[in-house]
C-alpha cells in the first residue's frame, strides 16, 4: 500500500507538471491586488550534522509558515533562534509568521549520548538499507532504504523447479515462510535473505542447482573488518581480513564462536553450511599494564562519523569527544582513504576547546598525524576537531570510503598520559540523484523523494538532485530526466 501511495502521488505530481508546462496565457480583466513581494526564509541546523528542518521557502510578509526539524540520533534539540541570535521558539514544530525581508533561523541542537561513559556514534543516515538477497532459483522485489518502523511488502518468485523455502537473517534465523510478506523496518541496516530449494520436476534426472551462502564478519571494540557481508557461491574462496585500534591485541578470528585462525587475515572457502558467522576478538592492552583500564570503564572517548555525500561536495567533518575530566595535549594519527584526502589547512578546534597550537602533516597518501598542543578542553561530550574532505567530481559512487583514528596520545590536567578509546567513521559516496542510496539512479529514487516530501523528512545531500538546498518537487523531475535522458537537465 506504501508504494502505491508513492506512486499515485508521482502520477498527481507529474500531471501538475504537464499543466505548469502550458503557455501562461490566464490574464483576467479585473485581476486582484497583488501581495507583497515574497521574500526567502532559509532555514538551518546548528551543527549541520545534527539534523535537518523542513520549511524553507519564499513567502510574502504576514504569511504563516509551519516550521519542522528532526534530530539525529545522539543529538538533543534546544531551541531556535534568528540571525541575531534571539530564541524565536523552544518547541520542534511551530508556526512561524514570515516578516519583512529575508531571514535567517536556525534549529539549535547539543550533542548528547544516551552514556557519556560509552557515547554511541551519532548517525547523519536517516533512512536504513534493507538489503535483499536470493539464493539460486528464483528473485526477490522490495529491498531499499526505509524510515525505521514502515511496513514494506517483500515478493519471491521462484524460477522453474524451485520453491521458496522462507526470507532468514544474517544468523540464519528464518523470519517467514511466505512469499508475499509485510515487514516492519528497524533503526538499523539489515539483510534478509530470500531461500530457494531445488525441487525438479523429473526427479530420475536432476540437475545441480548453483547455490550460494551468505558470509558475516563482525569486530568486537578494538578494531575493525574489510567486509560486513558477502553473498558467496559455495566453494569460492574470499580473503577475510582485520584492523587494529591503538590499545589492543587481536585474539582471533571465531566462526560460529569457535576459534578458527588466529592470523588477522586468511582466505576462507565457503562450504554448504547455512550460518557462517565469523567475529573478529581483540583483548585491551593499555601502555601501562601494571594499571589496566578496560573499555567499559574508559572515561575518554574520541570517535568519528558516518558521513553520506555526492562528488562534488565539501564535507565538514568533526572529531568527537566525550570525556568526564578535562583534556590538555592530545595527538592523532588519522588514516584516510587515497580517494578522499582531507584538507590539513582547514583543520580547527571548536570553541570549546581554548589555547591550542594546531599542527598538521602527511605521513604519506593515506595517513596524516594532527596534534593540538597547549590549551585544554573541558569535560563534556561535543565536537572539539573539525576539518574538509573535498570530494572528487569523479570519485567511484555506491561505495563507503572509511576513515580510521588510532595512535591517540591525551593528557590530563595533571600532565599525566591517559588512555582513550577510538571509534572509526567513514563518508559514503553516492551518485547525485540516488536518494534511496542503492548505488544507481532510477525511478525508485523519484519514489523516494515522494516519500521524503510526504513524510517530511530529509534523508541526505544526494536527494537533492537539482542543488537548490530543498528536497522537493523539481528533485523528483531532475531524477526522472535523468532515467529517460542519461543526465540532468543541467549537464
Amino acid at each position: 500500500m506504501i508504494r502505491i501511495r508513492y506512486l499515485t502521488m508521482l502520477m498527481l505530481l507529474f500531471g501538475s507538471i504537464s499543466i505548469w508546462a502550458q503557455d501562461d496565457t490566464f490574464n483576467p480583466a479585473n485581476p486582484p491586488e497583488p501581495e507583497q513581494p515574497a521574500m526567502r526564509l532559509t532555514l538551518r541546523v546548528n551543527p549541520s550534522e545534527a539534523g535537518s528542518a523542513s520549511g524553507s521557502g519564499l513567502y510574502s510578509p504576514g504569511k504563516k509558515v509551519s516550521l519542522n526539524t528532526y534530530g539525529n540520533t545522539a543529538f538533543r534539540f534546544v531551541n531556535w533562534t534568528n540571525a541575531e541570535g534571539e530564541i524565536v521558539s523552544t518547541t520542534k514544530s511551530f508556526s512561524y509568521i514570515k516578516q519583512e525581508g529575508h531571514e535567517t533561523l536556525t534549529a539549535n541542537y547539543v550533542f548528547d549520548p544516551d552514556s557519556p561513559a560509552d557515547p554511541a556514534e551519532p548517525s547523519t543516515i536517516m533512512f536504513y538499507k534493507l538489503a535483499l538477497v536470493a539464493t539460486e532459483g528464483g528473485r526477490v522485489y522490495g529491498g531499499g532504504s526505509y524510515l525505521a518502523n514502515k511496513q514494506v511488502t517483500l515478493q519471491a518468485y521462484p524460477e522453474t523447479d524451485f520453491y521458496f523455502d522462507g526470507w532468514y537473517d544474517t544468523e540464519g534465523n528464518i523470519i517467514s515462510k511466505d512469499a508475499t510478506y509485510s515487514y516492519t523496518t528497524t533503526a538499523k541496516h539489515v539483510m534478509l535473505t530470500g531461500r530457494f530449494v531445488f525441487n525438479p520436476g523429473n526427479p530420475i534426472e536432476p540437475s545441480e542447482p548453483v547455490l550460494s551462502r551468505t558470509i558475516t564478519a563482525s569486530a568486537t571494540d578494538g578494531g575493525t573488518t574489510n567486509f560486513s557481508s558477502q553473498r558467496v557461491l559455495i566453494g569460492s574462496s574470499i580473503t577475510i581480513y582485520a584492523y587494529s585500534n591503538s590499545g589492543y591485541t587481536f585474539s582471533g578470528w571465531y566462526l560460529n564462536g569457535e576459534l578458527y585462525s588466529q592470523l588477522m587475515q586468511f582466505s576462507y572457502t565457503v562450504t554448504d553450511e547455512a550460518v557462517q558467522n565469523f567475529e573478529a576478538r581483540w583483548e585491551f592492552n593499555p601502555d601501562s599494564p601494571s594499571e589496566p583500564s578496560t573499555p567499559t570503564t574508559t572515561k575518554d572517548a574520541f570517535f568519528l562519523m558516518n558521513k553520506v555525500t555526492k562528488p562534488g561536495a565539501v564535507v565538514k567533518y568533526p572529531i568527537y569527544l566525550s570525556s568526564v575530566r578535562t583534556l590538555k595535549d592530545m595527538t592523532f594519527q588519522l588514516t584516510f582513504p587515497e580517494e578522499i584526502p582531507p584538507d590539513l589547512k582547514s583543520v580547527g578546534m571548536s570553541e570549546r576547546a581554548t589555547g591550542y597550537t594546531v599542527s598538521c602533516k602527511a605521513v604519506n597518501d593515506t595517513t596524516y598525524i594532527l596534534s593540538f598542543i597547549g590549551g585544554e578542553v573541558p569535560a563534556g561530550n561535543a565536537a572539539v576537531i573539525v576539518f574538509t574532505v573535498p570530494i572528487p567530481d569523479n570519485i567511484i559512487t555506491g561505495k563507503g570510503y572509511p576513515i580510521k583514528i588510532n595512535q591517540v596520545t591525551v593528557t590530563d590536567s595533571d600532565n599525566n598520559i591517559i588512555t582513550a578509546s577510538t571509534r572509526n567513521g567513514r563518508i559514503s559516496v553516492y551518485h547525485n540523484g540516488d536518494a534511496n542510496c542503492d548505488g544507481v539512479v532510477n525511478a525508485d529514487d523519484a519514489t523516494s523523494v515522494t516519500s521524503i516530501i510526504l513524510d517530511a523528512e530529509e534523508v541526505t545531500e544526494v536527494a537533492d538532485a537539482n542543488n537548490d538546498g530543498e528536497v522537493n518537487l523539481p528533485d523528483i523531475m531532475f531524477i526522472l530526466n535523468y532515467v529517460k535522458n542519461g543526465k540532468f537537465p543541467n549537464e
